[in-house]
């Protein structure tokens, strides 16, 4: 179902720890060129250093704006977004500020967006090449009921974001399929869904693609691609083809375990975003 240079694209590489120095942040800028991930998640602190390694390729930039529960005010967001765009990021992850959220204060909390993504637009005008911005906002599906997680996602929505992300990998646990079900029934096909937080192996990956995300956020980013099958080999997830084989190579062959059933309510475990 999906090979690895068609999953790698659907992925966000993850690298928000914070004691990272510059060499391991240059050695994850090389590694997500080297798979082509979709884009290669840092603190704002390392934009510019990563930009400088990824210009001219496939793989964009990410930063998060509010990180991570999205209490800053709305001025400090503006002037993150600001300064992540002029450092070379092409995404932003912005979250949301659940504070006001759980204060019911849904103008103040769309205020925020609106502003972040404001910002993104008018830099569309001013960027080299085609200069488009991305901006995903972060929801913190784990601190959220079922009816602050619709009005966070119409937010969203409304104010023109390109996705709804899940989890910061700060929160009480990481995405569900129940998360991403909820959000799609919300966003429908308008804008998309990245899957972030507790994600950490193919199989992970997979569920959630299936369940509804189109993007995936994930330090573990390496160890699922490298589950996937080859280029050749576009069967995973369903029963694969039955292929003619030596007898050397049928007696060399590994049989495959059967799938593991995995509850749509749990996260993947030990693993952060």
């Amino acid at each position: 179902m999906f090979s690895r240079k068609m999953l790698a694209k659907m992925i966000d590489f993850t690298a928000m720890r914070p004691d990272l120095g510059k060499d391991e942040v240059l050695e994850i800028a090389a590694t997500a060129l080297r798979y082509h991930f979709a884009a290669v998640v840092v603190q704002p602190y390392w934009v510019r250093v990563v930009a400088r390694e990824l210009r001219g390729t496939d793989v964009k930039v990410c930063a998060p704006v509010g990180y991570p529960f999205g209490t800053t005010t709305i001025a400090t967001k503006v002037i993150e977004a600001k300064g992540c765009i002029a450092g070379g990021a092409t995404e932003l992850d912005v979250m949301i500020n659940l504070g006001a959220v759980k204060s019911r204060k849904y103008r103040t909390a769309r205020q925020d967006i609106q502003e972040v993504v404001n910002v993104a637009q008018a830099s569309r005008l001013t960027q080299e090449g085609s200069g488009e911005i991305m901006v995903k906002l972060t929801v913190e599906t784990g601190f959220l009921t079922d009816e602050e997680l619709r009005v966070a996602c119409e937010i969203g929505r409304d104010a023109g974001v390109d996705f709804i992300k899940t989890c910061s990998g700060w929160g009480p646990r990481g995405a569900t399929l129940d998360d991403i079900r909820k959000v799609r029934a919300v966003v429908g096909r308008e804008i998309g869904v990245k899957a972030s937080a507790g994600i950490g192996t193919l199989r992970d990956a997979v569920k959630m693609l299936d369940a509804g995300a189109n993007r995936i956020g994930s330090s573990a980013a390496v160890t699922i691609v490298d589950e996937a099958p080859e280029e050749d080999d576009d069967t995973f997830g369903r029963r694969r083809r039955r292929r003619r084989t030596t007898p050397a190579a049928a007696a060399a062959a590994v049989v495959e375990e059967p799938e593991m059933e995995v509850d749509d309510d749990e996260s993947a475990a030990d693993a952060d975003e």
